[in-house]
């Protein structure tokens, strides 16, 4: 039986907290273009989607801050 992360051995991670470039290409990755993000690295490099949740971190003053992150690999 296989499984959704059989033949996966590269993982990238784009978040709503941060804005980068593709690691393949110039296009613009994370911060407010999370499914863009998303639907680019499925539709243009050939990736899957394996995951997408929360991330809980803090600001500079203690207090939670909350992001949507997304892990895709190929």
């Amino acid at each position: 039986m296989s499984t959704l992360y059989e033949g996966i051995c590269h993982v990238i991670h784009v978040s709503t907290d941060i804005g980068t470039h593709c690691e393949h290409c110039a296009e613009w990755i994370g911060s407010e273009r999370l499914a863009k993000s998303i639907n680019h690295y499925i539709e243009d490099h050939g990736y899957k989607l394996l995951h997408v949740g929360t991330e809980t971190t803090c600001d500079d003053g203690g207090k939670p801050w909350h992001t949507t992150v997304a892990v895709l690999g190929r």
